[in-house]
């Protein structure tokens, strides 16, 4: 059976047409998911998250550590080859110059931005997540409206896609209903946000980023309910046939949805175990910190740098003077404080030419650690 036979097969029981694609004007078959505001979904979804303690550790945010995996087009393990190291030293604002890690601050950063716009928003409007699309994919100028292409997902062409997406005529109907349906206050957040989710990917309503934009909307449509969570993507890493088969449910209105495709429950209690055992590492980097003070007291300004190096564990005294609004002297006898209990070491940078950054060792060690967690864990979701 040839590769077109075979995706004819594998759709052949959900709604299609056919659009004449290229010079030689060959047929492709779009696929058209099934719509969803007139359909009947469960009540009854309820998942079992954050059900541990989550102590506070200066200003660390597990979620907005994770960003780094979500907010671009970087795999989980291409993303690693970029270090924290570089990302700080670009953050700590002593002038670093690194063109591969300032891009991806700015993209981890307008993915946060996007996060916290979506979190606080129980309602969206097309214009809301147009300009979330125009956020987070700033160098496609067609970003930020409804495409007016065809366009695919997998293959070079339509002609070998693994999905080729509705046609451009009809993804403003489409959107229209997905705006209905995520809107409607009687669905359980988990349907909006799950199904909703797996929705706006098959309709791919954007010229680019749609990858980026229905990753943000999932996460803060369950963070609404929950709270901080792993999102479940990062389970799919190792689980992609199960993943495509569970975003690919909602094609057929038929389709049991009635519970969620086991792909939900099973990566969003994978992400639960991972934040337990992230918090277990946290625990110990503190515990490290702690025995570094001993009972000696710290100034204000001091516990305050401290708390911050959780997130930024590169310093100077320029870029505390930005974040806090410190002057010099205010700055530096603080990292002073840290340096006499072995927290923070100085170091001399290339570039700038002579600029001195002080780090913290412990905070990078615990980083690693968690980073390798993600990683060990993927790779144990595969075996």
């Amino acid at each position: 059976m040839g590769f077109k036979d075979e995706y004819i097969k594998r759709y052949a029981d959900v709604n299609s047409v056919e659009r004449w694609y290229g010079k030689k004007q060959e047929t492709i078959l779009c696929i058209i998911p099934s719509k969803l505001a007139e359909q009947t979904f469960a009540t009854n979804i309820q998942f079992e998250l954050n059900n541990f303690e989550q102590p506070n550790y200066g200003q660390f945010s597990i979620n907005k550590f994770l960003n780094r995996y979500l907010a671009g087009s970087r795999s989980l393990r291409e993303s690693r080859l970029l270090s924290r190291k570089r990302l700080a030293l670009v953050t700590s604002q002593i002038g670093y110059i690194d063109p591969e890690a300032i891009d991806l601050v700015k993209q981890i950063d307008r993915y946060q931005q996007a996060r916290e716009i979506l979190t606080a928003n129980h309602s969206l409007t097309l214009e809301q997540l147009l300009d979330i699309n125009r956020s987070l994919e700033v160098e496609n100028q067609r970003t930020g409206s409804l495409r007016q292409n065809q366009n695919w997902i997998g293959g070079k062409t339509p002609l070998q896609a693994a999905y080729v997406c509705p046609p451009p005529e009809l993804v403003e109907e489409l959107m229209h209903d997905w705006l209905m349906f995520i809107n409607n206050p009687d669905l359980p957040g988990e349907i909006t946000a799950i199904v909703g989710y797996s929705q706006l990917l098959l309709i791919h309503p954007f010229s680019d980023g749609n990858g980026r934009t229905s990753r943000v909307f999932l996460q803060s449509r369950l963070e609404q309910k929950y709270g901080d969570i792993i999102h479940p993507t990062l389970y799919r890493l190792h689980k992609n046939e199960q993943y495509i088969d569970a975003v690919q449910s909602t094609l057929r209105e038929t389709s049991p949805l009635v519970p969620l495709h086991s792909f939900w429950q099973e990566s969003l209690a994978w992400g639960n175990e991972l934040k337990r055992r992230m918090y277990q590492i946290l625990a110990e980097g503190q515990a490290e910190l702690n025995a570094r003070l001993a009972m000696r007291a710290l100034s204000n300004n001091a516990r305050t740098l401290l708390d911050y190096l959780w997130v930024q564990p590169i310093v100077c005294e320029a870029g505390l003077g930005k974040h806090f609004g410190w002057d010099f002297f205010t700055a530096h006898n603080a990292i002073l404080e840290l340096i006499n209990v072995n927290i923070l070491e100085a170091h001399k940078i290339r570039q700038p030419e002579g600029a001195i950054i002080y780090d913290c060792a412990i905070i990078f060690s615990t980083w690693q650690k968690l980073d390798d967690e993600i990683v060990q864990k993927v790779e144990a979701s595969a075996a």
